[in-house]
């Protein structure tokens, strides 16, 4: 999955109660829906966590990239 596609299913496992996000990761998610920066280190590092405890594939390659 791309960026913007791991941050819908993030949405999506959020709002299934799967794996509810915190505020701050509910905001740091819809960043990554939305804008187009590349992610820094510490960012995709948080995101990996993210998919992780959702259950959900890593970013492809060159996602935290684009």
């Amino acid at each position: 999955m791309n960026l913007s596609e791991s941050a819908w299913a993030l949405f999506e496992a959020h709002r299934s109660g799967k794996a509810p996000l915190s505020r701050a990761g509910g905001s740091f998610v819809g960043q990554c829906a939305c804008d187009p920066q590349p992610l820094t280190e510490k960012q995709a590092s948080w995101l990996a966590k993210l998919l992780e405890r959702a259950e959900l594939p890593p970013l492809d390659g060159e996602a935290a990239n684009d």
